[in-house]
């Protein structure tokens, strides 16, 4: 069902056709086929990365990828076992938001949707008002209630109930899940590269996974992944007004209470506890069984199963008493 609602990329294009198109040369084969852009960890061949980060230069030796986009910096200080080509940029983010475009140029699309390939279990629930776009299957007993709008590319399964006003697109949702009223989930993602002194949209074009038995508030924000999920597993509980920003994990039977923001990129372990009105900043790692009490924001990643709290920054919640009996003195 997954890969039904996965944008699919115009092409294969030859890589010195693509080097043409972003301003970008070329160091190895030129006639390779490149068929998709994806991430270095899910790369297979025929695929083409990107690299604009010296400390995930590693990856680049595990990928299956046939061409990768990166800097001369980069390229000049680290030797690559790989037998792969390479897009020199001086920009690697621009160069591949540019290849986003040029393999999925639907994704600026304002035309009018078509709404074909809907289909809606006999058993479902569906108020007259909601709007059903394109490539959308919902499953027995679910219910949609008013002036919501479900598409384009969804699948909902059995058993969910998604209440008013409530904005689904791009999204695997499961069985037995609970979608309050006024959530967006999959949406873009905030993803934008500097072009000289103007911003250029990244195109997003992952989709939201959201397993079984999961609950989410009223008012919330679940952006798409860039290129592949964003992921939200079995059993995760999720407080109204929070956002979940692009390419996020989280873990099964996890618990978010409301107003609190996880950037981009944030992997968040199993059974764990976020409080209200806290912080994650992007690109970090948090670790099964931890909570975070409330206001406390994460600067750092959390390898250790425990209690954190603090306000700038993040320390063992421990620490973080005395550090505040210290200034009660």
């Amino acid at each position: 069902m997954i890969k039904n609602i996965i944008l699919k990329p115009k092409g294969p294009f030859l890589l010195k056709k693509l080097a043409g198109f972003t301003g970008d040369k070329i160091i190895g084969k030129s006639n390779i086929i490149i068929k998709n852009i994806s991430s270095t960890e899910n790369a297979i061949n025929g695929s083409i990365t990107f690299l604009d980060n010296k400390k995930y230069f590693k990856s680049l030796n595990a990928t299956k990828a046939s061409a990768c986009i990166i800097s001369e910096d980069v390229l000049k200080k680290y030797k690559f076992t790989k037998d792969i080509s390479f897009l020199v940029s001086k920009n690697p983010y621009l160069s591949y938001a540019k290849l986003l475009n040029f393999f999925y140029p639907d994704t600026k699309s304002l035309k009018k949707d078509k709404k074909k390939d809907i289909v809606v279990s006999n058993s479902s629930e569906i108020s007259n008002n909601v709007d059903l776009k394109s490539n959308v299957s919902i499953g027995d007993k679910t219910i949609i209630n008013s002036f919501s709008s479900v598409g384009p590319n969804v699948y909902i399964g059995k058993n969910c109930f998604i209440g008013n006003n409530v904005s689904i697109s791009n999204s695997y949702i499961g069985n037995n899940v609970v979608i309050q009223d006024g959530t967006i989930i999959g949406q873009d993602g905030f993803g934008y590269v500097l072009d000289g002194k103007k911003y250029i949209k990244v195109p997003q074009i992952g989709i939201v996974k959201i397993d079984d038995d999961v609950e989410i508030g009223s008012n919330c924000a679940i952006d798409r992944g860039s290129l592949n999920f964003t992921e939200i597993k079995n059993g995760v509980k999720i407080d109204n007004l929070v956002h979940i920003a692009h390419n996020v994990e989280i873990g099964e039977n996890t618990a978010i209470a409301g107003q609190s923001g996880v950037a981009g990129s944030v992997k968040i372990g199993k059974n764990c506890q976020i409080a209200g009105k806290v912080g994650i900043v992007g690109w970090l790692e948090i670790t099964d069984n931890v909570t975070v009490m409330a206001g406390t924001l994460v600067t750092k990643s959390l390898k250790q199963p425990g209690v954190y709290s603090g306000v700038m920054p993040v320390q063992n919640h421990k620490d973080a008493l005395k550090f505040a009996a210290k200034l009660k003195r």
